[in-house]
């Protein structure tokens, strides 16, 4: 209920409009766990949280805890396919230093500009592992990187694979002056979170628009969904029960939209069962490639847990 193309009447997103009133909308889409951490293992690896012990957040990044570099992610098998790969903004599986056996180049990522959790405007960010310090609105840094990484890529015509996360809406809820001025008219401690979505909003739409503008819009699927239900508070379910960290609708559901004008060639609105688990087997089926048949998505009945609190299947 925070998009105007899923009912909103206040909040202000007309870039992620566009592409629901042309691309395919889902209203049925759902989050394999409703809180960020889980979801985000399950978006890149395509197993349940529980099957790779990701089942709550990763509050604290440490060296020692994240996603563990074994599993298969939807970068390592794209990187064997000849992609270039790179991660931007909110990474939230594990540590973003060096020394990390969790960050995204150990999951399949070429190049990263990562935070280990939420980041908020004029951020330092992990370049490569490397602290660097931004200037200016969260969301528009992320997606000017993204866009200068693409031209790097396509200047050598290399295929590419971007995860852009962004870290808005998050608390404490700190928008720019430009975007909290589109709430003028709205309680004060509204305004900020409000204003960080139509910030959020904006990038994703130099992000799509940029991709036009390079010619690449035609055959680029661009993929967007949330990793948990709505906040609680100031965020808005759409009238479902429960939000953020609940196992009810309203924290499970949330916005998916997936443009690719060269195969979705008319507005298409799908009321199917599916969720952030199902992106890695789409991704690879798009590419020619089967899911590996050592890669079970569940965990065995009989499962034992290591010391790290990774899921394994019985036998050696």
């Amino acid at each position: 209920g925070d998009l105007s193309c899923f009912g909103s009447k206040t909040i202000k997103t007309p870039n992620i409009d566009r592409i629901a009133n042309e691309g395919r909308k889902f209203t049925s889409f759902m989050v394999a766990s409703p809180v960020c951490t889980p979801s985000r293992s399950a978006l890149l690896t395509g197993c349940y949280p529980k099957r790779i012990g990701m089942h709550q957040h990763v509050l604290f990044p440490s060296s020692k805890k994240g996603l563990n570099p074994k599993e298969h992610t939807i970068a390592d098998h794209l990187k064997l396919q000849g992609y270039a790969t790179a991660c931007f903004g909110k990474w939230h599986l594990g540590s973003v230093r060096n020394t990390s056996p969790a960050n995204p180049g150990r999951n399949g990522f070429d190049y990263w500009l990562s935070a280990p959790n939420f980041y908020d405007n004029d951020p330092i960010l992990s370049q490569m592992g490397k602290a660097t310090k931004h200037e200016g609105e969260s969301s528009i840094i992320v997606a000017n990187d993204a866009l200068s990484w693409i031209d790097r890529q396509t200047a050598r015509d290399a295929s590419f694979f971007a995860v852009v996360w962004f870290g808005s809406p998050h608390s404490p809820h700190r928008a720019t002056a430009e975007f909290k001025e589109l709430y003028k008219d709205q309680d004060e401690k509204i305004r900020d979170f409000y204003g960080e979505i139509s910030g959020m909003d904006k990038a994703f739409g130099i992000i799509r628009d940029g991709l036009s503008k390079r010619g690449l819009s035609e055959n680029t699927i661009l993929w967007y969904c949330s990793d948990n239900g709505a906040l609680p508070r100031v965020g808005s379910t759409g009238g479902f029960r429960g939000n953020k960290g609940k196992v009810y609708e309203g924290g499970l559901l949330v916005p998916s939209i997936i443009e690719w004008p060269t195969v979705i060639r008319r507005p298409i609105q799908s009321a199917v069962r599916c969720n952030t688990s199902d992106i890695f087997p789409t991704l690879l089926d798009l590419v020619g490639l089967e899911s590996p048949a050592d890669h079970p998505v569940l965990p065995a009945p009989d499962c034992q847990r290591c010391e790290h609190g990774r899921s394994h299947l019985p036998g050696p």
